[in-house]
């Protein structure tokens, strides 16, 4: 009986959060520019946060919308990283320096007064949010066009519609239940790749044309020309490292590389053996195209 009446007390408190933050997104939102209403993020969300985004040392963590700047001091103190905080507001900004000050690390952190659409953040390499499912969607585009592949996007509560999270948890504290969600940003490997590899007869030449649908990728490999496609399967990329499996021949072979611009450097293993072979593609650069589309309308979701 006693838990029942306390989970009826997270999803009474969970609902008037939700209605709150609508009912304030809805009052910040103004003509040509979207704000998001400055509600601190639970320290216990921040280390799972942190947790989950694996910060360490060498990190380089930037939180966007970063309210009195727990998340990158928190960073700072836990892992010794370094972090900037990019704020609208600068009453946020001068809190934020207050705060770093007390908690000593302010060698280790910087704030500043921004426009996230303007600012450039192209050198984290773990990005923080607590935005709106909005502006989230807005920044989606910027973030796979302009962040390095492998960067680490930890969101509290707000996720990014069709680009899904490579995991997310759920965080309870006393008042309610909290959603983390965790994204590493995917290479583009869109467009046409071409490669060769050793055969009795001297070389076998292939051409794969693939698509992708943020870090999941589809598409069609031809051999020597041959008319026929070859679907390929299981096709994804994590950071930088394109897996992906081709079956021909009544053989299933597994292709691993990392992406490096217009190249692909790897191995190719068939199942069921134990040597690999050199897997190196090149890409036709015209026919790469973008992973995403600037979204204009903020009122559009699961987009």
């Amino acid at each position: 009986m006693q838990q029942k009446k306390r989970w009826k007390k997270i999803s009474f408190i969970g609902l008037l959060s939700a209605i709150c933050l609508a009912l304030l997104s809805l009052a910040a939102i103004q003509i040509g520019n979207l704000d998001v209403p400055y509600v601190p993020t639970p320290m216990e969300v921040v280390e799972a946060m942190l947790a989950m985004a694996e910060v360490n040392k060498d990190d380089m963590v930037y939180d966007l919308g970063c309210g009195d700047g727990r998340i990158v001091i928190t960073a700072a103190k836990m892992y010794g990283s370094r972090g900037i905080g990019i704020d609208i507001d600068p009453q946020r900004i001068i809190e934020c320096n207050k705060n770093a000050n007390t908690a000593g690390v302010e060698d280790r952190v910087e704030f500043f007064q921004a426009d996230l659409f303007e600012a450039d953040f192209s050198d984290a390499s773990v990005l923080t949010l607590y935005l709106l499912t909005q502006t989230n969607l807005r920044l989606r585009y910027k973030f796979l066009k302009e962040l390095n592949p492998g960067t680490r996007i930890v969101s509290h509560d707000y996720d990014m519609g069709k680009w899904r999270a490579d995991n997310d948890v759920l965080i309870e504290d006393d008042w309610e239940i909290h959603s983390v969600y965790f994204w590493i940003v995917p290479a583009n490997v869109t467009g046409t790749w071409t490669w060769s590899v050793p055969a009795d007869s001297g070389k076998k030449n292939f051409a794969l044309n693939l698509e992708q649908s943020f870090q999941y990728v589809s598409g069609e490999a031809f051999e020597n020309k041959i008319l026929m496609a070859i679907p390929i399967s299981e096709g994804k990329v994590t950071g930088d490292m394109l897996v992906f499996t081709l079956e021909r021949n009544s053989e299933k072979q597994i292709f691993e590389g990392r992406v490096q611009g217009h190249s692909i450097v790897g191995t190719i293993k068939t199942e069921g053996r134990e040597n690999t072979i050199r897997w190196e593609a090149k890409r036709d650069p015209s026919t790469q195209v973008p992973l995403d589309s600037p979204i204009k309308d903020i009122y559009t979701l699961n987009q």
